[in-house]
């Protein structure tokens, strides 16, 4: 026998105690008055007989009571009754069983089904067992059932998904089923493909001590996969919409060549076009499509590869849609300096993600039409328009129309012109007959100059600005780069819905040279990206990611793959609808439950396309959301189960995994618990030893 607290023993020494207690205890005189002792008889007092034990029960009864408290506090144990009680006692099994979609390969599924039914047989009368279906979450299917029909159900209706294999959360889920459980013996019984891409060995994961891990291995010994990774579009302008090419991007993940093996390509349900497909082993190929047009009416893609054992990864979604151009109107003086907006026109010709519509009229020949047309509005070096003009470019911009003033050389701005200034331009300062001044302060976080913060991203500081005018921004307004003698150089106000920047020099090269650097022209597109509200979309979306419709904009019949231009002159942008509290229909055609109903977000389950309907859309008139299964999960290369059962259990290996894990002391004692007895039999006694010396008080005594 060992102790956990031998110290305690100490207090082995409260026996003595009692001994004490019954050798000096004397009998109580009782004085008894008399008037006379002379009727009385004379005996001799017998002090040895009061010296002696007369009561060894009781004093036995004490003794015993104060050995069982101090062993109890001592917590004593036998080494390795735990463990050998536990080899035969009740046991807690966590089956996990792997849903991801590479489960749905040839026969694999079948064969983890069969593995996680044998782990259900093998529990005994005295075991709890629960079922739990994992991916890239958990999902409990049966929780400590000791019903093996219930378990096994559970099997039966469990089937693949469309996420991807995580070895690490589920694990850590596992183990946090277990430490509630009060069975001495603990094991998670694993169940998968094992893929290599699903165990991420960054990740520290440990199973508490005492918990056994069991890998069962149910992948095919070799695999032949051929899928569909990605899609790309490449679209140009044309009557009535825009031209698009699609392109498909095939991945061969097999030791064996792919030959005539047919992918089609099919918008909004129907087959537009087809190609052969012939890849070596391990090969990746571009396969490009016929063009077709789009309309205003987002399009809904497909990518369909003839079916293999892995058909889930065989088909590609994506949602585009035309009208993703940024409308953008340039107002001159009337009488403007010789090329004033050449090399501003030059740099939004360029580029197509986003595409730039440009329009360039002089201050006293614009209309309210053509800036109610555009999504941003540039006034280059001129006073701002008067009349009705003026007032649909006041109102406009209070709508959400952004603006860009260049305070050049013949710049102004009346008193009474619109309040829409950033900064209202002063006096021009000159620095020509220096090298000139440069940008001092820039701000990176700003969406302007984001993309000059990485390094070797453009130096905006480099150019030479020689003239620009001094500007004391307006109340509300953000300076958000300055020149290097500390004057506003770019200052941003918001208009209400709308968004004004004040340049204070010129867009051409007569009053810098930034229009002749390099970063000029992602200078001009990211301003005009900002003062357009355009932002990047999606075509496609991963299967586990999470919705929220109120982020999203649509018009009807918009998908949301399209681009977001809020307010902009096309289809899209002036019908924008915020999506509040939409209907959701899944692929499957079956009605999303909301996973914040406060928020109406969701999570993305199933490829294919998602449909987010308002009140009084019909079916197709929604927006849809193209889901597709996680590219890596394609990926069917195996890792030896050894490895994570060494990484989580270190010192265990495969063979040994299910035996029961070496105890502690501490669990060793815990699991025998046998001060509990001895501290319940010593309270025993001593409640004894109370009766029994209340009932009999001389005996109390001694």
């Amino acid at each position: 026998m060992s102790f956990l607290a031998p110290a305690l023993l100490a207090a082995l020494a409260a026996i003595a105690i009692p001994i004490v207690v019954h050798l000096v205890q004397r009998d109580r005189r009782r004085v008894v008055e008399f008037p006379s002792l002379m009727f009385l008889r004379k005996i001799p007092n017998q002090s040895v007989k009061r010296r002696a034990i007369r009561h060894w029960p009781l004093l036995l009864l004490r003794i015993a009571a104060f050995a069982l408290l101090a062993l109890a506090f001592a917590r004593p144990f036998w080494p390795g009754a735990g463990a050998a009680a536990a080899a035969g006692a009740g046991r807690e099994t966590i089956v996990l069983l792997d849903t991801s979609h590479s489960m749905a390969y040839g026969g694999v599924w079948a064969r983890a089904q069969e593995a996680a039914r044998r782990a259900v047989g093998e529990l005994g009368p005295g075991d709890r067992g629960t079922v739990a279906f994992f991916s890239s979450d958990v999902e409990v299917g049966v929780r400590a059932a000791s019903e093996r029909a219930a378990l096994v159900a559970a099997i039966g209706r469990a089937t693949p998904g469309a996420g991807s294999t995580r070895y690490g959360p589920a694990l850590r889920a596992a183990a946090g089923l277990l430490e509630s459980s009060a069975l001495p013996r603990r094991e998670i019984v694993l169940i998968s493909d094992f893929q290599k891409s699903g165990w991420d060995r960054e990740q520290e994961t440990q199973l508490p001590p005492g918990v056994a891990l069991k890998t069962v291995p149910v992948g095919e010994p070799s695999t032949a996969n051929a899928s569909i990774a990605a899609m790309a579009f490449a679209r140009q302008d044309a009557a009535g919409g825009e031209r698009v090419t699609s392109s498909a991007r095939v991945v061969n993940r097999s030791a064996a060549a792919v030959e005539g093996r047919e992918i089609v390509l099919e918008v909004d349900g129907h087959r537009e076009d087809s190609r052969q497909v012939s890849l070596a082993p391990g090969a990746v190929g571009t396969i490009e499509f016929a063009p077709f047009t789009l309309a205003g009416t987002p399009a809904r893609i497909t990518a369909r590869l003839a079916a293999d054992n892995l058909t889930i990864d065989d088909a590609f979604y994506a949602v585009i849609a035309a009208g993703g151009r940024i409308p953008v109107l340039v107002v001159e003086a009337a009488n403007p300096a010789p090329d004033a907006s050449l090399y501003l026109a030059r740099a939004l010709a360029v580029g197509n993600e986003p595409g730039f519509e440009t329009t360039v009229t002089s201050v006293d020949r614009v209309t309210p039409e053509l800036i109610g047309g555009a999504s941003v509005v540039i006034l280059n070096d001129t006073r701002p328009p008067s009349g009705a003009a003026g007032r649909a470019l006041d109102a406009r911009v209070r709508a959400g129309t952004g603006l860009l003033v260049a305070a050049g050389d013949r710049s102004s701005w009346p008193d009474d012109g619109p309040d829409l200034l950033a900064c209202r331009p002063g006096a021009p300062v000159d620095r020509s007959g220096t090298t000139g001044g440069a940008l001092g302060f820039v701000d990176y976080g700003h969406p302007v100059f984001e993309v000059f913060a990485a390094p070797r991203s453009g130096d905006l500081t480099g150019a030479r600005m020689f003239r620009y005018r001094q500007c004391a921004p307006a109340q509300g307004a953000t300076v958000i780069a300055r020149f290097d003698d500390g004057a506003a150089a770019l200052v941003e106000r918001r208009v209400d819905s709308g968004t004004v920047l004040t340049w204070t020099s010129s867009l051409d090269s007569y009053w810098n040279d930034l229009a002749l650097r390099p970063v000029f022209l992602p200078f001009v597109h990211q301003a005009m990206k900002h003062l357009g509200h355009y932002a990047d979309a999606k075509a496609w979306r991963t299967v586990g990611e999470v919705v929220d419709p109120a982020e999203l904009t649509m018009g009807r019949g918009a998908g949301l793959g399209a681009r977001d231009l809020a307010l902009g002159a096309s289809s899209v942008s002036t019908a924008a609808v915020t999506l509040q509290s939409p209907t959701v229909l899944a692929p499957s055609g079956k009605m999303v439950e909301f996973s914040d109903p406060a928020r109406h977000t969701f999570e993305l389950k199933e490829p294919g396309f998602y449909e987010l309907r308002r009140e009084g859309d019909k079916a197709g008139e929604g927006a849809f959301v193209a889901v597709n299964v996680s590219a890596e999960e394609s990926d069917l290369t195996p890792f030896d189960p050894a490895e994570l059962t060494a990484a989580v259990t270190p010192g265990a290996g495969s063979e040994g995994a299910a035996a029961v894990q070496p105890l502690t002391p501490e669990d060793d004692e815990r699991r025998q618990s046998v001060w509990w007895y001895l501290l319940a039999a010593g309270v025993v006694l001593l409640a004894i030893e109370a009766v029994v010396a209340g009932r009999f008080p001389r005996i109390a005594q001694g």
